[in-house]
Order: structure tokens, then sequence, then C-alpha cells
């Protein structure tokens, strides 16, 4: 870098770079947070599926907050779960020939961040799976609004970083 590139991105306009780089990642993470909870991961490839059968049980932390452990099946594991059950219903009923029958195998899905008010558990959750074989992440208001954090703090930060960048380009003049 000759030194008339240094000066001229010297002190203020480098950080102010540095500023809008940082800020522009942490942005773009917030965004993929928030699409994520909102459900429009799916227009980007990822997997989104609509579970029932949810089971949630709640798990009390040290510091007195509660945690939702949230269970859900798909409609496949639904229809191939009813067949386990009537697999081992059907060998049930032949238990005195063949003696008793294995345990159904019955396949259920966790979610993480489900919306859950200690009572009742949602009849339904949609959620998205962000890597094949990841964790699943249902589209609720409480993952939008961990991703507005980031997203606010990266476009802040970016905005800051241009004023930076331009003010120290008004001061090199």
């Amino acid at each position: 870098m000759s030194v008339s590139a240094a000066g001229r991105w010297g002190g203020g306009r480098l950080k102010g770079a540095w500023l809008v780089v940082g800020g522009a990642v942490l942005f773009a993470a917030g965004l993929f947070i928030v699409v994520t909870g909102t459900g429009l991961s799916g227009l980007l490839g990822m997997r989104v599926e609509t579970f029932g059968r949810i089971d949630c049980r709640d798990t009390r932390t040290e510091k007195g907050q509660t945690v939702w452990h949230c269970f859900g099946e798909t409609p496949a594991q639904q229809r191939a779960n009813e067949a386990e059950r009537e697999r081992v219903a059907d060998e049930a009923l032949r238990v005195h020939v063949d003696g008793m029958p294995e345990p159904a195998r019955i396949g259920r899905t966790r979610i993480l961040f489900a919306d859950h008010d200690g009572r009742n558990d949602p009849v339904t959750i949609t959620a998205t799976q962000v890597t094949d074989g990841g964790r699943w992440f249902a589209h609720a208001s409480t993952v939008v609004g961990y991703g507005m954090v980031p997203l606010l703090l990266g476009a802040g930060t970016a905005a800051w970083g241009v004023y930076r960048v331009r003010e120290a380009g008004r001061r090199g003049r």
C-alpha cells in the first residue's frame, strides 16, 4: 500500500469500513434467524415441515426459568407410528402362541423454540430444518425476536460505519 493510499484509508475510514463489514455480517445472521422463524425459509430451499401430536415437557432450570422440550410427528412419522402400533397390537393378540411382542418403536422429532403455555400443547407446529439432519426450529415469535436483536444491531453498526467513513472522507479533503 502506498503512502497516499494508507493516508486515505487511515484512522476513521478503516475503522468505519470494519464497522460496515461487521454490521453487514450481524445483519445477515439476524435476517437468517428471522427468515427461519417466520417460515420464509422454504423459499431459500430449507426443509419446512408441519408436525402434529405435539408433546411438550416443562423442565425447571437452576435459575428458576422454564425450558420446554417439545416433540412432534410429521405426517410420514404419524403413518409409520400408526402402522407400528397396529403391528404390536396384532402380535399382542397372538401372545399365547408367539410370546410377547417387542414394544413399538415410535419415532418423534425434537423441536426447539415451540410456543407453549405450560398447560396446553399446541395442536400442530410448523418448523424449519436449517441443515439436513440438523435441529428443527419452530416458526414462532420467540425465534423472530431472537433474530431481531442481531438484525437491528447489525443495521445500526453498518450505518455508524458508513457515517464514520463519510466523516473521515470529509476531514481528509
